[in-house]
């Protein structure tokens, strides 16, 4: 086997044990090794002591650490770095615009997904694993198991605009969209929208932190 060929391997188990390791913060590094000729890369095959999970760019078939500066700490997909100032405001600075990317600049205005995460979790504990059934459905019966499950439902409240493009990502149906919507409307009025009082209270603050970035 090539030296080419034992590269592009390495490479490739590389982003693979990246990607399991790491999920969130290789979105910034792995599209360098499935672009084009980068897969045949002339790498050596110790890659995987040189650039562990790290943020990498390719320049001439060669794969370099990038290491943004703290004054322009964000990593561009391609490597490049952006201020912080520069995130989502509305004018593109990476050059596949990766700054203005919708779900990362909903994210940033929402709580933190382990937040949410756990934030949901505590709901399902204190009233029970079938309570958002009465928010999101049936889908949401055994904690959200049908949602596929507690951790999938925070990073998509966390990173959908919408909620019409919450209940797409969740295979919502019209009529459950509508009760949930509904519900969530109530709720942020000030009305326990059927759930008991204690229901009611402990939800209102997140649903509120929707309505105020634009879920609903």
């Amino acid at each position: 086997m090539s030296t080419a060929s034992v590269a592009t391997i390495t490479v490739s188990a590389t982003v693979l044990l990246c990607s399991l390791l790491v999920p969130y913060s290789v979105a910034f590094s792995i599209r360098d090794f499935i672009k084009g000729d980068k897969r045949t890369s002339e790498a050596t095959p110790d890659i995987l002591e040189k650039f562990p999970c790290g943020p990498v760019k390719v320049e001439n078939g060669d794969l370099f650490a990038v290491n943004c500066p703290t004054w322009h700490p964000f990593q561009c997909p391609n490597g490049d770095c952006v201020p912080i100032k520069y995130l989502c405001d509305g004018s593109p600075d990476c050059g596949d615009e990766y700054d203005e990317n919708k779900s990362m600049c909903t994210a940033a205005t929402r709580p933190p997904v382990e937040e949410t995460a756990s934030f949901l979790k505590a709901l399902l504990h204190a009233h029970g694993s079938n309570f958002l059934e009465k928010v999101f459905g049936p889908k949401a019966r055994n904690q959200l198991e049908g949602m596929g499950g507690v951790d999938k439902v925070a990073v998509a409240l966390s990173q959908s605009p919408t909620i019409e493009i919450f209940g797409a990502e969740m295979n919502f149906t019209e009529d459950e969209m509508e009760k949930m919507t509904d519900l969530l409307a109530e709720i942020a009025s000030g009305s326990n929208a059927g759930l008991t009082k204690n229901e009611a209270d402990d939800f209102r603050f997140f649903v509120e932190k929707l309505h105020d970035t634009g879920f609903f």
